[in-house]
């Protein structure tokens, strides 16, 4: 048994930061301890002055490089991206597709759903916790950076690429207004897969049907959906006044105005998450004379965000640890209301809130250590530090 004692705790379920300990046992949160409650002799204690515990961040809206990797790599991509993220304090994040064409989008699935349940006990690397469609099934006109070749209708023969899946489908984003919507908002709540609208230009009564249909999230609130008017309030006005939807949004100052973030902050408390929608160019090809592509044009990175050659942005260089610091930075959040965004909010969304997202009893020993200054300090899965700042491990 282990027990550990920072400087505080940043439980999502609390009013505000909290003293006391943890008592680990078996990869587990076995207790948690009062100021001044005794542990058990055998436990060992692990003092953590001057750093605040959370639980593990979670990141259900992910690219990294893994859309520029080809199916057969997947593997090892995803193993990188996993330890990677772990300096960011991620310990579980959803893979997420791009509109790729039929053929190769369900390559692709199947490819990352068999790396995941290879890498599912991994001992050094973030859980890939299932897979995220954005797509195939969303508005043309509102595809923002997603290739057009792979949007479609749904048809119920596409059930066969959630099937490739292999039960790791966890989230799939589409417009309300797509045809055969109604059908995929069936499956999906057949198979109890989460279903998010976006990359849409529906009314505000297209997505209140969506949501009697089934949806309860709305994906990168702002981002790749009508504008907000105030008597047709699309997708925007749906999300902010509608409770049973919960929201994400990419909290990098760019792809979202501060005063945007701390509107829907305000609106939906913590129903709000955080996402990264991070998409990150190869190493190899950095220096490369052709600029990288998953299929919708050349990708650049402009220094702040990723973006076709027209403009339009492709993606996020953000973190979630960096989101967070910018929501506080924004007045939008709380350091722990931040938090709440990218743990319990999102465990939630994907039904694994008793395992992630949680300090309590009973759930993964899954935690990130935040500094004074909000940085990541450590990072610890099932009870064991995986990354510790200024070390190799």
């Amino acid at each position: 048994m282990l027990v550990l004692e920072p400087d505080a705790l940043l439980d999502p379920e609390a009013a505000a930061p909290s003293a006391g300990a943890l008592l680990l046992a078996n990869g587990r949160i076995a207790a948690r301890l009062a100021p001044g409650e005794r542990a058990p002799e055998s436990a060992r204690r692990i003092s953590l002055p001057g750093l605040a515990l959370a639980p593990g961040f979670l990141d259900v809206h992910y690219h990294g490089a893994l859309i520029f990797v080809p199916p057969h790599a997947a593997r090892g991509a995803l193993a990188s991206a996993g330890r990677e993220l772990l300096a960011t304090g991620v310990t579980g994040f959803l893979a997420t597709t791009v509109t790729w064409p039929a053929p190769e989008l369900g390559e692709y699935v199947e490819a990352w759903a068999a790396a995941a349940s290879h890498l599912a006990s991994a001992p050094d690397s973030a859980s890939v916790l299932g897979i995220h469609l954005e797509g195939p099934w969303i508005r043309p006109e509102a595809a923002g950076a997603q290739p057009r070749s792979g949007i479609r209708p749904y048809r119920t023969d596409d059930a066969a690429l959630l099937d490739r899946a292999s039960g790791l489908a966890r989230l799939v984003t589409l417009a309300p207004e797509a045809e055969g919507a109604d059908a995929l908002l069936a499956e999906l709540a057949r198979r109890g897969i989460a279903a998010s609208l976006g990359h849409t230009l529906a009314s505000a009564e297209q997505c209140e049907r969506a949501v009697a249909a089934g949806a309860r999230h709305a994906t990168h609130l702002f981002n790749a959906m009508g504008a907000f008017h105030q008597r047709a309030p699309g997708l925007i006005g749906a999300a902010l006044a509608n409770d049973a939807l919960s929201c994400d949004l990419i909290c990098d100052g760019v792809h979202v105005h501060p005063s945007a973030v701390c509107a829907a902050a305000r609106a939906k408390r913590e129903k709000l998450a955080l996402i990264t929608d991070n998409v990150a160019v190869p190493r190899a090809d950095q220096n490369a004379n052709a600029l990288p592509s998953f299929g919708a044009g050349a990708v650049h990175d402009d220094g702040v965000a990723l973006r076709l050659a027209d403009g339009t942005l492709a993606g996020s260089r953000l973190t979630l640890d960096r989101a967070i610091a910018n929501a506080e930075a924004f007045g939008a959040m709380s350091r722990l209301d931040a938090v709440r965004a990218v743990t319990l909010t999102p465990a939630r969304l994907l039904g694994i809130e008793r395992e992630r997202g949680t300090l309590r009893a009973g759930a993964r020993a899954d935690f990130t250590l935040l500094g004074a200054n909000g940085a990541v300090a450590e990072t610890w899965l099932a009870g064991d530090c995986v990354f510790r700042r200024g070390e190799r491990r």
